[in-house]
């Protein structure tokens, strides 16, 4: 039997023709498409509550209190989070007494919604006025997420009205965090959320350890867990189980498993026999989680109790061992950070900075 040549070598010639013709509708149908959506978009203007809030939005341009500004005010907070859409727009603007006016408005509107744009602003804006109102529109969300964004603020931030708002920021935060958590305030010794999932939070409180998973809606409790008083906490910036503790007269420990143990981590820290050592600060690198800074000091005195600084140490290590890095700290450091080659230290309301290496 003789097999026929163009048949066994092309036996269903005219598919790629069914094929390109199909393609050809596709396309022409998906055009036809994105034509009906452009059409249908543009047939839809915005709705007359949306003119409105835009109206009331455009009335912040005005540097003055006037009449019309305060009644814009007024209607934007009734609108609630459905004036935030335009307000977050007015943060992008070119006019800064409506980038500093639009976050003024969204801290008394205070919708979670506005967080992402008002961290941005804090982060980059190049107005003072607006970093300001932006820190303090943060400090009034219902939310623990802005915590990293306002510690940063009240250490980094160029200008100091900025870093003093992130601070009052801070301390509001405590109080709402305090009440979330069934925690007299007075007995809330220190906090910390963890940077990879700022839905979980430490609170220690006397030798407990209070913690929610879910951004302060429910919390659960690990009695006597810390070896004592915790003056300070802080969670790793890699890992939400890993914490660092500064504990009163003990030095610093550690847990890698989300504050049930706890170990302590003192060598090269020379704490004084018989003295209140406190560790008042401290930072992990988030560009080198290994790399742990600590502020220490010593309380002094009986009927007036002063805390009196011992200098900044480092580990690079994880807090295995510890050297020295500064000793030349006039006032108790409250605060932190690193970024570059940088180390800066709050002390009151001053910003100092040291040299990493």
């Amino acid at each position: 039997m003789v097999t026929n040549p163009v048949r066994y070598l092309y036996p269903i010639a005219p598919a790629p023709r069914r094929r390109i013709a199909l393609w050809t509708v596709l396309v022409l149908g998906l055009a036809l498409l994105a034509t009906l959506v452009v059409l249908n978009a543009s047939a839809n203007p915005p709705n007359a509550a949306e003119v409105r809030i835009q109206g009331w939005v455009g009335e912040l341009q005005s540097d003055r209190l006037t009449a019309r500004r305060h009644n814009a005010q007024r209607e934007l907070e009734k609108a609630g989070k459905d004036a935030v859409p335009a307000l977050t727009v007015a943060l992008r603007s070119d006019n800064a007494v409506l980038r500093r006016n639009a976050a003024d408005m969204l801290g008394f509107i205070a919708s979670p919604l506005a967080i992402p744009n008002l961290q941005y602003t804090l982060a980059n804006d190049s107005t003072p006025a607006v970093r300001r109102n932006a820190a303090w529109a943060l400090g009034e969300m219902d939310s623990f997420v802005p915590f990293h964004d306002l510690q940063r603020a009240a250490l980094l931030d160029t200008n100091a009205l900025v870093r003093e708002t992130a601070q009052d920021s801070l301390a509001r935060m405590r109080t709402r965090l305090a009440l979330s958590a069934g925690i007299d305030e007075r007995e809330l010794n220190s906090y910390a959320v963890a940077p990879t999932s700022r839905d979980v939070i430490y609170a220690a409180t006397r030798r407990n350890l209070v913690i929610t998973r879910d951004g302060g809606k429910t919390w659960s409790t690990l009695e006597n867990a810390l070896p004592s008083m915790a003056s300070v906490l802080v969670v790793s910036p890699t890992n939400a189980l890993t914490l660092y503790a500064g504990i009163d007269s003990l030095g610093m420990y550690k847990s890698v498993d989300g504050g049930r143990e706890w170990h302590a981590i003192n060598d090269g820290l020379d704490i004084p026999a018989g003295a209140r050592y406190v560790i008042s600060a401290i930072t992990v690198d988030a560009t080198e989680p290994q790399r742990v800074l600590i502020a220490t000091g010593v309380l002094v005195g009986t009927s007036k109790v002063e805390l009196v600084p011992t200098g900044i140490r480092r580990s690079d290590d994880g807090g295995m061992t510890w050297k020295v890095m500064q000793t030349q700290v006039r006032e108790p450091v409250t605060q932190l950070a690193v970024k570059g080659n940088q180390v800066f230290a709050l002390a009151g309301k001053q910003v100092m900075v040291y040299r990493l290496s």
